[in-house]
């Protein structure tokens, strides 16, 4: 258990190296497209998107606890594989993300404006929370196969929640789910 623990830290510091990235990058491109102005800003979209930060820890705990010795070494060889990609990407080739000024002042917009204050727009290709979503929902389908439509489902919401908050451009999703498919096959091929 305890090296379980230690690779469960491992990918925990490794995530963690989004923050640094997020907040002293400068230069780079946005991603945008003719198509990201067809996207409109639905703030409401913001409590999926913060969801994901909970959900996100409690899933690697539960795989530390519950997965079998494989399926756990091939999850955590999966997640430092996408991780260290995105991160070596985000730094290498940043890209960032031009929001919206917001004006209405309701609950939700005021919550996403607090999003936007401490997000700062760097590391949007690939989305963070679509690549680590899409990896924790195709791995927990090896664990409940019987859940294939939520883990489908939570995924189609948190891409939305990514573009409907603004937070991300089209490409960035994309680029999530590209990233996890490959570290998904990368783990599972490590570990059959």
């Amino acid at each position: 258990m305890m090296l379980r623990l230690g690779m469960t830290v491992l990918v925990i510091c490794l995530a963690s190296l989004y923050f640094p990235l997020n907040r002293k990058l400068t230069g780079g491109i946005s991603m945008s497209t003719r198509f990201d102005a067809w996207i409109p800003l639905w703030s409401g979209w913001v409590i999926p998107y913060l969801l994901c930060l909970p959900v996100w820890a409690a899933s690697l705990f539960w795989a530390t606890l519950k997965m079998d010795e494989n399926l756990f070494r091939s999850f955590i060889s999966s997640c430092l594989f996408v991780l260290l990609s995105a991160t070596l990407f985000y730094y290498f080739f940043p890209t960032y993300i031009k929001r919206p000024i917001l004006t209405n002042s309701n609950w939700t917009t005021r919550i996403l404006q607090k999003v936007y204050k401490n997000d700062c727009d760097y590391n949007a290709f690939p989305s963070g929370h679509v690549y680590q979503t899409t990896l924790i929902c195709m791995f927990y389908n090896l664990l409940y196969p019987n859940h294939l439509w939520l883990w489908i489902g939570i995924v189609t919401i948190v891409v939305l929640s990514t573009l409907f908050t603004r937070q991300h451009n089209l490409s960035d999703p994309i680029g999530g789910l590209a990233i996890a498919w490959l570290g998904y096959w990368f783990g599972l091929h490590l570990y059959p």
